[in-house]
């Protein structure tokens, strides 16, 4: 009876660092795949001379499609790629405009992509599963 005992009460303290460890995991894994979004679209831009233009790429359901940079640059970007549990509707990647003085709009996604209209400039910020925390940024 003892044993059980000892054992429940080790449960309840593994079993929540575990979750958590998960979801930290989570985190870790979608900043990375944020810095290499990133590092494709300065890749592009080297070799280019500018970013992206908004409306060369486009995001319909967490899913950015984009010929010349998709696979030219990284292989896919869609729902699948990101790692937190999140809603459907915020999984994947979201595309906006990149304001003035490089002010970034309401996230939409858990990994956001940020272009200008004349490819000047593009930036990345990767949220946290309820959008409400950045957890990396370009910037």
């Amino acid at each position: 009876m003892l044993v059980i005992i000892i054992i429940s009460m080790l449960a309840a303290i593994a079993i929540p660092r575990l979750s958590n460890s998960s979801e930290t995991a989570r985190e870790k894994a979608d900043i990375t795949t944020g810095r290499e979004v990133k590092a494709a679209l300065d890749r592009y831009q080297i070799e280019h001379g500018l970013y992206p233009k908004l409306g060369e790429l486009t995001a319909t359901n967490g899913k950015i499609s984009g010929s010349g940079f998709i696979p030219d640059y990284i292989v896919k970007l869609d729902s699948t790629v990101t790692q937190q549990s999140a809603k459907d509707e915020n999984k994947g990647f979201g595309i906006a405009e990149l304001g003035k003085e490089s002010q970034a709009p309401n996230a939409q996604h858990i990994i956001m992509i940020y272009l200008t209209s004349d490819g000047s400039a593009a930036e990345v910020i990767v949220y946290n599963k309820s959008l409400s925390q950045i957890l990396w940024s370009s910037f």
